[in-house]
């Protein structure tokens, strides 16, 4: 096991840079995301069948093909392709092809808006699937919503996309409300851990997942021994560093992105904040953050992660898959995200039956309760009346990767709920 973690998680945690990048950042996306767009051609409630045929279901996405994004963008829509590839030569869904359109909006949420609009009014789609960025994501959820579009999985860490969960709109990798209900349970319930303490971006992201640690604390009868909130622009953690001391904390959440991570974290170790055990959010799953830490003070220091797969077998099923349609490329962990939407989708094709229709498919995606495929993680939703804000989460379990001297990652405990 520890040899199959350390070759894969500089490669598969990357899906977590996905959390990172696609969350918004002001620094990467100066662009303001703009009002939805208002529906114009389309009928909701009458075109529950746009996009299928006897032969043919067109699905669509929006990904950043171009610009500075498109190191993320363009992997993600050759997961998608390799992925509905395979599963059209072998006989697609029900006798139908996968038809993928995607357009390039650039990571910009102006772009996002008319060319959701295209796909859905013009293209006409049947649903939508693996849309990259949280401004774009937010700039265009009204607008799918209003046309009862199914859109499967956001590449976007912000729960703010399902919760409250809306009826077409179905996230897959968890959301920072999932995490911070997770990070509780695993060291208040696993671990024994009472003075429980959040360092947190003073953001949306960091905001949601505070909210869902003191939820989770109190459901315990606890509140947070700590909260220390921390400007994204911040390098100097001693005022911090003093604070979680004098709380006598002894467990501390990780909200924050490295660099900030990796540094709040030397510096914790270099002012002797010791004793407290570390878990950091599952966009800091790579070994990078070590190499900011330094060896010494990331020892010991654990991580949330949610993917699983191994990059360094070549017989693995995602490897197999995408070579098919990209001999001798190994994908990156970007290109596993795409995989993983498109293997959801396909199997809320299969359970919804050879009389498609987009309500049939809302259905069939409610009944996935815990399954898993051979690529992603289980995945969960269900009807809102009975799951309530969970609905549409999607990957509502994670596992604790811990870094080792040497800056590997080893897988240090099992899948956990939220």
């Amino acid at each position: 096991m520890k040899a199959r973690i350390s070759l894969v998680v500089v490669m598969l945690l990357a899906v977590s840079a996905l959390a990172v990048f696609a969350a918004g950042d002001k620094s990467a996306t100066p662009v303001a995301a703009p009002a939805a767009p208002a529906a114009t051609a389309v009928t909701p409630g009458l075109n529950d069948v746009n996009g299928v045929t006897d032969t043919e279901i067109k699905l669509g996405s929006f990904q950043a093909l171009s610009g500075s994004v498109a190191s993320i963008g363009q992997p993600v829509r050759k997961g998608l392709d390799a992925y509905f590839n395979w599963v059209n030569s072998n006989g697609g869904v029900h006798g139908r092809r996968v038809n993928l359109v995607v357009a390039d909006d650039g990571f910009n949420p102006s772009n996002t808006t008319v060319e959701v609009r295209r796909l859905v009014e013009s293209d006409r789609v049947f649903a939508l699937v693996a849309g990259l960025g949280t401004p774009g994501n937010l700039a265009v959820m009204d607008y799918i919503e209003g046309q009862r579009v199914p859109y499967v999985y956001q590449a976007s860490g912000s729960g703010s996309l399902t919760i409250p969960p809306k009826r077409y709109i179905f996230g897959v990798q968890p959301n920072y409300t999932t995490e911070g209900g997770v990070a509780v349970r695993y060291l208040a319930d696993v671990k024994g851990a009472r003075r429980i303490a959040i360092i947190y971006r003073n953001l949306d992201d960091g905001k949601e997942e505070l909210a869902s640690v003191r939820r989770s604390l109190a459901a315990r009868g606890l509140t947070a021994a700590a909260e220390v909130a921390v400007e994204a622009t911040a390098t100097d953690f001693s005022a911090e560093i003093i604070r979680l001391t004098q709380a006598n904390v002894d467990a501390v959440i990780v909200m924050l992105f490295n660099p900030q991570s990796g540094n709040f974290i030397k510096q914790a170790k270099d002012l002797q904040l010791t004793r407290p055990r570390y878990l950091m959010t599952y966009a800091n799953a790579d070994p990078t953050v070590g190499l900011v830490a330094g060896a010494a003070a990331i020892n010991g220091v654990e991580a949330l992660a949610w993917v699983d797969v191994n990059f360094a077998d070549p017989a693995a099923h995602f490897i197999q898959v995408y070579q098919a349609t990209f001999p001798g490329e190994i994908p990156n962990a970007y290109a596993v995200a795409g995989m993983i939407a498109a293997e959801v989708f396909t199997e809320a094709l299969r359970r919804a039956g050879r009389d498609l229709t987009r309500e049939k498919l809302v259905t069939a995606l409610e009944t996935m309760n815990g399954w898993q495929g051979r690529i992603g993680p289980p995945v969960t939703y269900g009807p809102i009346a009975q799951r309530g804000d969970q609905a549409r989460a999607g990957v509502q379990s994670m596992y604790v990767l811990r870094f080792t001297a040497a800056g590997a990652l080893e897988r240090a405990n099992g899948w956990i709920g939220f």
